[in-house]
């Protein structure tokens, strides 16, 4: 037993500093993966944005054409008034006049919808573009923060990874099962004692109980907080 507790102490040394290794890189990983994601919505959104803003100045191209052909036909309808011969040309003419005068009040309605439609398109583009920079050069500041720091800390979290990975198997099933649901739900799960009591929880311990963390034959867990107890270092 006390070669499974010297290596459940050594255990918890290592996964102690890969926690401190996680909370220097901090909460950056998640912010960088949020304002990615953020990034690519958008970016999509201000595509389709533009994609609406061509179908405009599309449908606004093809109405000054149809009105410039108005203007073309009513002038045509309007001379050859001045050439008929009969009330019944006549009037066909003048039915055609305001057929044309019609549609081109039709168009310019359409018209005038639409050039507001670009403008509020082309000012929410505009809006869009200067936080889709923000947003760049905000994503860049993060990840090169991130990189400076896991440059600073991947090499030595690789080699406690490693050295974990070496020490998991020295460690009876039952006892790493029991380490590391502890550790899950209270970081620590080894702990000496201190001052006759738990350091992780800080309940008093019998002097029965302290007798036998110092012998170290058994697993003892705290009755109060179930980590680990183990005898301070220096009565080694």
């Amino acid at each position: 037993m006390k070669d499974t507790l010297k290596y459940l102490i050594d255990l918890q040394e290592i996964d102690r500093q890969l926690f401190e290794i996680e909370e220097k890189k901090g909460s950056l990983p998640q912010q960088v993966e949020k304002l990615e994601s953020e990034a690519v919505d958008l970016r999509s959104e201000l595509d389709t944005t533009k994609a609406a803003l061509e179908e405009n100045r599309k449908e606004l191209n093809t109405i000054h054409g149809g009105l410039m052909d108005a203007v073309e036909k009513i002038k045509k309808y309007q001379d050859q008034l001045y050439l008929v011969n009969t009330n019944r040309e006549y009037d066909a003419l003048t039915n055609e006049i305001e057929t044309e005068k019609s549609k081109m009040m039709e168009m310019e309605s359409r018209q005038t919808e639409l050039q507001e439609a670009i403008e509020t398109l082309e000012t929410a583009i505009n809006s869009s573009e200067e936080q889709t920079t923000a947003f760049a050069e905000q994503l860049e500041a993060n990840r090169d923060e991130l990189k400076e720091k896991s440059d600073l800390t991947d090499a030595r979290q690789l080699e406690l990874e490693k050295e974990r990975e070496a020490l998991v198997p020295k460690v009876r099933e039952r006892y790493l099962r029991k380490y590391n649901r502890i550790l899950k739900a209270r970081r620590r799960a080894v702990v000496p004692i201190e001052r006759s009591a738990c350091s992780g929880c800080h309940k008093q311990l019998s002097p029965q109980t302290i007798y036998d963390i110092q012998q170290m034959n058994k697993l003892i867990e705290c009755e109060n907080c179930g980590r680990i107890l183990i005898r301070m270092e220096k009565e080694d």
